[in-house]
């Protein structure tokens, strides 16, 4: 081969290379089948975000089907494409009026309060307050005082009418900011103050004045009035007096919820990103009592507040609370299982051989009261309202502190049903070993014998054929159950 030949050569080799990455670019288009060998590292990275976009975007498609069948459902105006439509254009009249107030029904006197984090457009005179800086840096709701003195600062008073503006729009636009926001003003005792009804563009479009920088106040002190029959308990929550509302996603819902609960999904409340008129939200409401208090919830409560906000508006006695408060304060075991052994082991088949556990008490949660700390709520670490666009508010990465704090949900004095359950000191523990076989099925159980402490023993005859045998640990003390699944391996072997 002379040298021109293998010159060819390679260049058709390179061109063959190159021409999966060029694949699928000639609109700008990311191709995930098409490795750029010249930077794999950084394709692959590419890769992996555009995978992730592609499963958000599938979540969020499906989350948008279920809604719009539920809309069918419930009889709701739809557009063309299955969407909630509604005439929110429609004059608000009644209590929907005081807590949603339009453009043009915003008073001179009013003290407009915008909530948007990095706005470069405000309604003129508003003052900006990012709802982000209620947080501190570990994701948490500011401590009572130190909101108020965020809010005496900006000029706000707890004699002033508020109106409460402004979206994130990085969190997807939408009234879920401003009527959280509403909430805590509420639960801070805030005694005029409501949302508008609509967005800046609405503003502007009333032919109303806007400003490209916020403005300020003289610097005021806030007083807090706590409200909280704002805030459900745990014990209000398993009285059984409250009807429950489950406000997460239908999928959410059925992987798990409160005993007793309804799912009314935070979605329905909406339309166009507005809060729906009320004839569409009492056919949304059509299966509660409004003469029965009403507890709402989400994974951490605050989605919740839009369905709050809705049943308030329509004459609901209403409270948040969070799922993940329910979670924490269910009964504990109690007890931690520390050796388990069985001797012989291998044992021959037809023999018995002894099962042997020991147990240990977890350390007891307490109940100290708090009524005398800082009431403190607890929220997930950044965007308070991010899951607006759809996406739940998982329950991992929550913050653990409970001392001093009360989370959504709870109150300052720890239920004695709630946390770690505390065991008697003579409760009687009882336990029994399940031996299964290799293909998962049940082959014996038998009870184990409490010897010294919480030690426990029993025999298990393997009249069985030859194999690995799993046991798994089944205790019960004071009405709760725990089992502790392929604690051990048991070889069964031939009997000669």
């Amino acid at each position: 081969m002379d040298f021109a030949s293998g010159l060819a050569s390679v260049f058709i080799i390179l061109l063959a290379l190159m021409l999966p990455a060029l694949a699928g670019t000639e609109n700008c288009e990311f191709c995930p089948t098409c490795p750029d060998w010249s930077n794999l590292d950084g394709w692959l990275a590419k890769k992996a975000a555009y995978e992730q976009e592609q499963k958000q975007k599938t979540v969020i498609q499906n989350q948008d089907t279920v809604l719009k069948i539920q809309n069918v459902k419930l009889g709701l105006a739809t557009d063309k494409d299955g969407s909630a439509s509604s005439n929110t254009s429609k004059t608000r009249t009644g209590s929907f009026a005081e807590a949603l107030a339009s453009p043009v029904d915003v008073l001179p006197g009013d003290v407009v309060l915008d909530i948007s984090p990095n706005a470069t457009r405000y309604i003129e005179g508003a003052i900006n307050i990012n709802y982000e800086v209620l947080l501190d840096k570990v994701g948490e709701l500011r401590p009572v005082s130190e909101i108020a003195e965020l809010l005496g600062d900006a000029g706000v008073s707890s004699n002033d009418s508020l109106v409460i503006a402004g979206e994130c729009l990085p969190c997807g636009g939408g009234p879920s900011p401003a009527i959280f926001a509403y909430w805590v003003l509420k639960y801070l005792g805030q005694k005029k103050v409501g949302v508008l009804d609509g967005s800046i563009d609405d503003w502007a479009a009333a032919g109303l004045n806007t400003s490209n920088s916020s403005a300020t106040r003289p610097k005021t002190n806030y007083i807090p009035q706590i409200k909280p029959e704002l805030l459900a308990t745990y014990d209000f929550v398993i009285n059984g007096d409250a009807q429950i509302v489950d406000a997460r996603p239908a999928r959410d819902f059925e992987i798990r919820s409160i005993p007793g609960a309804v799912n009314i999904p935070y979605g329905n409340v909406v339309v166009n990103e507005r809060i729906r008129p009320e004839e569409d939200l009492q056919r949304v409401f059509a299966e509660l009592d409004i003469n029965r208090p009403v507890v709402v919830y989400t994974n951490l409560g605050f989605e919740a507040s839009l369905v709050w906000f809705a049943l308030t508006v329509c004459g609901y006695d209403a409270r948040l609370y969070s799922l993940l408060d329910y979670i924490e304060r269910q009964p504990k075991f109690g007890f931690g299982l520390i050796d388990s052994d069985a001797n012989p082991n291998p044992v021959r088949s037809g023999s018995t051989t002894t099962i042997m556990v020991s147990f240990q008490k977890s350390q007891a949660g307490t109940s100290a009261n708090h009524s005398d700390d800082e009431i403190k709520l607890t929220v997930k670490e950044g965007c308070v309202t991010c899951g607006w666009a759809g996406f739940s508010m998982g329950i991992p990465g929550i913050s653990g502190k409970t001392s001093g704090t009360v989370q959504l949900g709870s109150s300052a004095t720890a239920s004695p049903a709630g946390g770690d359950a505390v065991q008697d000191d003579d409760g009687t523990l009882h336990c029994t070993a399940v031996i299964k076989g290799s293909d998962g099925s049940e082959t014996a159980r038998t009870s184990l014998l409490q010897t010294a402490g919480y030690k426990f023993m029993g025999l298990w005859n393997a009249d069985v054929v030859p194999g690995i045998y799993r046991v798994s640990i089944v205790a019960n003390v004071s009405g709760l159950s725990e089992t502790f699944a392929d604690v051990l391996d048991v070889e069964v072997i031939d009997k000669s």
